[in-house]
């Protein structure tokens, strides 16, 4: 009992000390904490919003302007550098005199120093690779900021795509396939088939690979388009084919092709002809007809035309009269022979005579008989000009029509 009264006051005392210990060390992380805040530069007062505008593509002889864009805030400038690739071409510094350096570059491009300054860089004749801005802020911060693009340098083609392979008829289900072809540029043109003014679909287009030309460095492209031709890609009976060509935003170029629907002409009977398969009478050069005009004829089967009707009634007329009239001459030689005969052995007269009398009767016979031989040459003459000019018959009717 009486060493605890004793120590009583120990105890408390180390309990104080330990109290303003704990209170020393708060306050000494707070006035840390308060040093830290206010020593720490504010980011929001510092370099920020660094970034480039740096033409993705210039055409072969152009000039290019590179721009750096940056935000100093309250800091001052120390630097703005500009690299191709890991090599240093530009520099500004505001605090030097001269501000601006340029330094040796190799690939032929260089620096117009007149129309460069603090954010812009502008460069004749620029060659393809990146491009890099480096910014770096005054004291005491220095703080960097690096930021770069690409930049191609192209060859354009010398002409426009070239289309092949399209002929400007088709007939509905034929086969349309043809090729675009861009050539000599640099990069190769991306191709592109359009169908009425519609992007091609995908399966009906086949794209083959790049063509290197090594010798003078530059590249072709082709593409293919294979489709079947349908009622819904003719538009009043007309298709339009495009192919373009582009190369970034520098090059647009177009090639096209318009194709006629070849529709089959519908015969009076009310069929199609099908492919060379007319069923039609062909007639010689020699009877000054033209074979390429059959599709416009009329054709019957086994079946004479009104005019070839017309044309044979009255041929049969003149045969049936030449053979009555040739009937009635026998008949008439028939019945007078007797009676020349008996006339001639009872008349008074010579021997001489009875026989001259017969020889003019065989005369007469035999004058009969040609002139009957020659109506029936006539008559097949002329049933052969029938049958000749049968199918000028035929083509009458739809020619009056």
């Amino acid at each position: 009992m009486e060493v605890s009264k004793v120590y009583k006051p120990c105890i408390r005392a180390l309990r104080l000390a330990r109290k303003r210990a704990t209170v020393r060390s708060s306050w000494r992380r707070m006035l840390l904490f308060v040093g830290i805040f206010f020593f720490i530069p504010d980011s929001s007062t510092a370099l920020s919003n660094v970034s480039v505008s740096i033409p993705s593509a210039v055409k072969r002889g152009d000039n290019a302007i590179l721009i750096c864009n940056y935000n100093l805030e309250y800091e001052n400038l120390y630097t703005v550098k500009w690299y191709r690739g890991r090599r240093e071409f530009y520099r500004y510094t505001p605090k030097e005199n001269p501000a601006l350096k340029i330094f040796p570059a190799s690939g032929g491009y260089s620096v117009d120093m007149a129309e460069s300054n603090a954010t812009h860089v502008f460069i004749r004749n620029p060659i393809s690779g990146k491009y890099s801005c480096e910014v770096s802020a005054d004291a005491p911060s220095f703080n960097t900021f690096l930021v770069s693009g690409e930049m191609e340098v192209v060859e354009l083609p010398t002409q426009r795509p070239v289309i092949t392979g399209i002929h400007s008829r088709y007939r509905l289900d034929d086969v349309i396939n043809g090729n675009c072809s861009s050539d000599f540029s640099k990069p190769a043109a991306n191709l592109t088939w359009w169908i009425n003014d519609e992007q091609a679909p995908p399966d009906s287009v086949r794209k083959f690979g790049i063509q290197r030309h090594f010798s003078e460095n530059l590249e072709s492209a082709i593409v293919e388009i294979n489709f079947v031709a349908a009622l819904h890609h003719f538009n009043k009976g007309r298709l339009k084919l495009k192919c373009s060509a582009r190369i970034y935003d520098i090059y647009v170029q177009e090639a096209e092709k318009l194709i006629e629907e070849d529709r089959p002409r519908i015969l009076a009977s009310g069929r199609s002809p099908e492919l060379n398969m007319y069923p039609f009478d062909h007639l010689s050069d020699t009877e000054g007809f033209d074979e390429h005009n059959e599709l416009y004829l009329t054709h019957y089967n086994n079946h004479a035309s009104a005019a070839t009707i017309r044309t044979k009634v009255p041929l049969e007329s003149q045969l049936i009269k030449v053979a009555v009239l040739f009937l009635l001459m026998a008949a008439t030689n028939s019945l007078f022979k007797p009676t020349i005969e008996a006339i001639a052995q009872v008349a008074e007269g010579s021997h001489l005579q009875i026989a001259s009398k017969r020889n003019e009767i065989a005369t007469e016979n035999q004058i009969i008989l040609q002139q009957f031989q020659k109506s029936r040459a006539e008559i097949n003459l002329q049933t052969k000009c029938v049958k000749k000019c049968e199918p000028t018959a035929r083509r009458m009717p739809l020619e009056m029509r």
